[in-house]
């Protein structure tokens, strides 16, 4: 249950986009909704600890289902998770995600310094193809046979995306974006937000022959004082066809958002022990039959064993971890405000050696309110890889954090309560700022404390919180 409907969010790329697409004619050509019946799979709503879902239940077939999906509106592959330098802690959020059902392509990439207490984040949204960059048939692959990978983006790519640094005024239509440098091709739209400002700008062409970062200017449009800067940005994972959960290659990079700070990320992951199911069948219960239009796929590599190095600031530091990967395809949400799915996630690795994926779905105008529960519902796997889909509750204690970008107040710690498994887990983040605050489409995302207990025992590990409403 991890992300929005960025078609919705980011306001007016869908339209324009969709515009684009419109002469795109696209040739399916990668792995299908499974055949198997939908298992009768109801949520768990006893206090006591129930048998797991049966492994005969698991729709999804992996390999095979880690690769890209044909026609799916939505899909993404999403690592997460808490690295380790020495003393040094680091939480951080790598993506890549096609939503071909509002045709264009979205990174997000941050990372948190806790020690530094600072956040750097950058979303990008790529145009699609003939004028675009993004192609849906080619930005991750479909065939089983093969290497898997997905990528957007490029690191020698100078015009990468974005950065509007003044939204500027009075713009009646979106200006036209110009480039002048000692290159050629690069090309972009800019989106206005609902007061006349230039809000984003999505990514076409990069362009080639630029040797240095080309002085970007906003045109016409009725309106003036908009600004923005081209930054470099990409993601491109890669794993061998024999067992694309293992041996994972992860390599990003970002320049945040506000302050152009460059980081890289180059990362190594190993998927330890069975993955999880979603649900503990890999589809949403309500599914009625199999259909990527219809129905949310979801499995999660939740005990990544991770090593690489991370770049900021001058430094390059050495990390391991044990990290996490959620790959989500398939309907999820519709294109109006009544029909965004928005949410309260915890993502939690226990000490224990089991992990857990607790959500509360939540409605058009929710505001976290201090002590108001959230009806939600837990995956729970056990170390020897049985999972349980079971009832919980969520509830925001402490006090909120206010974002100085956008507005929006988040919770800053969670209590999670999980009846059947005796389980009260206090969920606290180790950094206030960890938002993603992208114009229409702000989300938090960041690494967390878990601190509770377990089963009856006293329990830590690492966790992570995301809220999007």
């Amino acid at each position: 249950m991890r992300r929005a409907s960025w078609g919705t969010r980011l306001v007016g790329i869908g339209l324009v986009v969709a515009a684009i697409a419109a002469i795109v004619k696209k040739k399916p050509s990668a792995v299908t909704a499974p055949s198997v019946p939908v298992p009768d799979n109801p949520l768990w709503r006893g206090t006591t600890k129930p048998a797991p879902v049966p492994e005969r239940d698991v729709v999804l077939s992996l390999p095979k289902d880690m690769y890209r999906h044909a026609g799916a509106p939505t899909e993404w592959w999403w690592h997460i998770g808490t690295l380790r330098a020495g003393d040094r802690v680091f939480g951080f959020d790598i993506n890549a995600a096609s939503f071909d059902g509002q045709h264009f392509g979205m990174s997000q990439i941050s990372l948190s310094d806790v020690q530094g207490g600072r956040h750097y984040e950058r979303t990008q949204v790529y145009g699609p193809k003939p004028f675009g960059v993004f192609d849906v048939d080619t930005w991750a692959e479909g065939d089983p046979s093969k290497q898997w990978y997905a990528r957007l983006g490029d690191p020698e790519w100078l015009v990468g995306g974005f950065s509007v640094t003044d939204t500027g005024s009075g713009y009646t239509e979106a200006p036209s974006v110009h480039f002048e440098g000692d290159g050629t091709g690069a090309s972009a739209i800019a989106i206005l937000d609902d007061v006349g400002g230039v809000t984003q700008i999505i990514l076409l062409k990069p362009g080639s022959g630029y040797t240095t970062t080309p002085t970007v200017t906003l045109v016409g449009g009725g309106g003036s004082g908009a600004t923005a800067v081209a930054v470099r940005h990409s993601v491109m994972m890669t794993a061998p066809q024999a067992d694309p959960t293992r041996d994972i290659s992860v390599a990003a990079v970002l320049q945040d958002a506000k302050t152009l700070d460059e980081v890289e990320f180059d990362l190594t992951l190993s998927q330890q022990g069975r993955p999880m199911f979603v649900f503990g069948t890999g589809v949403e219960p309500s599914a009625k039959r199999q259909s990527l239009q219809k129905d949310n796929y979801y499995f999660s590599l939740t005990r990544l064993k991770a090593s690489g190095t991370v770049r900021f600031g001058g430094e390059t530091f050495t990390v391991t971890g044990t990290t996490w990967m959620d790959h989500e395809y398939g309907f999820f949400g519709g294109n109006s405000a009544d029909t965004r799915v928005r949410w309260l996630l915890q993502d939690i690795q226990l000490d224990n050696g089991y992990t857990l994926s607790t959500a509360g779905m939540i409605g058009e105008g929710y505001k976290p309110e201090i002590d108001v529960s959230v009806d939600a519902f837990a995956t729970i796997q056990e170390p020897d890889g049985d999972i349980y889909y079971v009832a919980s509750t969520i509830t925001p204690v402490g006090e909120l954090w206010t974002s100085p970008s956008t507005g929006n107040s988040y919770a800053q710690q969670f209590r999670v309560e999980i009846p059947s498994f005796d389980a009260d887990i206090l969920v606290s983040t180790r950094l206030q700022d960890q938002e993603f605050s992208a114009s229409g489409a702000p989300i938090y995302e960041g690494t967390a404390e878990p601190t509770g207990t377990f089963l009856g025992a006293r329990v830590s590990g690492d966790a992570w919180i995301e809220q999007a409403f």
